[in-house]
C-alpha cells in the first residue's frame, strides 16, 4: 500500500539547497499570453494535424510562448529512440519557447505489447536525454529555465513578470501505479519509483512556495502537469473495487497545501482527458483542511482527435482572478 509522502509547506522555515538563480524575464507585454496544447499527436496519420497546430500558433503574435502538457505519441505506437525523437522535433518547430512536461504515452506506458515491451523507467530516461538535456524549453527560441537536478531535470520553474510556472513530472495511467503483466516489474520496484517521483514533486513545490517568501515575490501561479488528477485517472470506482490507491492524492494534497501557504491564485494546467474545461473544483477532497478553495483554478487543453482547436490563456498579474482560458479554431478554410 503506497503510504503518504505530503510534505509540509512552510514558507518561513523554507531554505533552498539550490545554488542556481530562478530565470526571471520582464514581459514585453502584458498581459501574459500563452498558448496550451497537448495529448498529440495521436499517430503517424495526425503528425500533420499537430504540424498545423504549432504553425496557427507561430502565426499569434499575441501568444508569446507554449505549453505541451505531454502524451507526444498514441497509446498504441512504439517507443522507440526514433519516434521519439522525431516527436522532440516536431516540437522543436515552434517558433515560440515551447514548454513541455511528459506524458504516460512516452515513457508510462511504454512496457505495453504495442509499445515494445520497453522498461517504462529506461524510456524516461532516454527522454530526459533528447528533451530536457539542457536548462531551457524547446523550440527555435529556447527560453532557460530552472531544472530541479540531474535527476529530475523535466521538473521546470521559470518566472515571467510577476507569474511563476512551475512543471511536475504528473503522468496518466494513475501516476504511474498501474501494473498490468506487461509492465514485468514488481509491486516493490513500481512502488519505489513512484515514491522517488513523487517526493521529487513535492520537493518542487516547496521550493516554488519558497519564492512567496523573497523580495517581491510572485503574484500568482501556474502549475503544470500531464495528468488529469480531479475528474481522469486516480483510483476511480475501479479503483475502488479493487482497493488500487489513488496515485494523485498525494501531490493534490500538496498542491491544496501549496494554495493554502502562498495564500495567491494558483492554476493547474493539464491534458489526459483531450477536452477544454476551465473550472474551480474543490481539493478538500483530497485535503478536508483546505481553507482558500476561491485560489484554486485548473485548465484543460484539447488533445487528439480535437486538431482544429487550442487553448489561450491570458494571466492578469496581481489581479483577484488573473485567469483566463478561452478555446480558439483553427481555421481550415479560406
Amino acid at each position: 500500500m503506497i503510504k503518504p509522502i505530503l510534505l509540509t509547506l512552510a514558507l518561513l522555515t523554507f531554505k533552498t539547497s539550490l545554488a542556481s538563480a530562478l530565470p526571471h524575464t520582464n514581459p514585453t507585454s502584458t498581459p501574459l499570453t500563452f498558448a496550451l496544447i497537448g495529448d498529440q499527436p495521436y499517430g503517424a496519420f495526425f503528425v500533420p494535424s499537430t504540424d498545423k497546430v504549432i504553425q496557427a500558433v507561430n502565426s499569434r503574435p499575441d501568444v508569446q510562448w507554449v505549453l505541451h502538457v505531454g502524451d507526444i505519441k498514441g497509446g498504441g505506437e512504439r517507443c522507440d529512440n526514433d519516434l521519439l525523437k522525431a516527436r522532440i522535433a516536431q516540437l522543436n518547430q515552434s517558433q515560440k519557447p515551447l514548454y513541455y512536461t511528459p506524458g504516460d504515452n512516452e515513457w508510462t506506458d511504454c512496457h505495453r505489447d504495442s509499445n515494445g515491451n520497453y522498461n517504462s523507467q529506461e524510456r524516461l530516461a532516454f527522454l530526459r536525454k533528447i528533451a530536457f538535456a539542457k536548462p531551457q524549453s524547446l523550440g527555435q527560441h529556447p527560453a532557460p529555465v530552472l531544472q530541479q537536478n540531474k535527476q529530475f531535470p523535466e521538473n521546470a520553474m521559470w518566472r515571467i513578470g510577476n507569474t511563476l510556472f512551475v512543471t511536475l513530472n504528473v503522468p496518466g495511467s494513475n501516476n504511474d501505479l498501474e501494473a498490468p503483466a506487461s509492465r514485468k516489474e514488481s509491486p516493490e520496484a513500481i512502488e519505489a519509483s513512484y515514491l522517488s517521483r513523487e517526493r521529487a514533486n513535492e520537493q518542487w513545490l516547496q521550493k516554488a512556495a519558497g519564492e512567496f517568501n523573497k523580495e517581491s515575490p510572485p503574484t500568482e501561479t501556474v502549475i503544470a502537469m500531464q495528468a488529469n488528477p480531479l475528474d481522469g485517472s486516480g483510483g476511480g470506482w475501479l479503483g475502488k473495487l479493487l482497493n488500487t490507491p489513488n496515485g494523485y492524492a498525494s501531490i493534490m494534497k500538496a498542491i491544496a497545501g501549496y494554495v493554502d501557504a502562498t495564500q495567491r491564485p494558483v492554476l493547474l494546467a493539464h491534458g489526459d482527458t483531450h477536452r477544454f474545461v476551465f473550472d474551480q473544483p474543490d481539493l478538500s477532497r483530497f485535503d478536508p483542511s483546505f481553507k482558500h478553495p476561491e485560489l484554486f483554478h485548473r485548465v484543460e487543453g484539447w488533445g487528439h482527435p480535437f486538431y482544429n482547436e487550442w487553448v489561450r490563456i491570458t494571466v492578469r498579474s496581481g489581479q483577484e482572478s488573473p485567469f483566463n482560458a478561452e478555446s480558439v479554431s483553427i481555421q481550415t478554410g479560406p
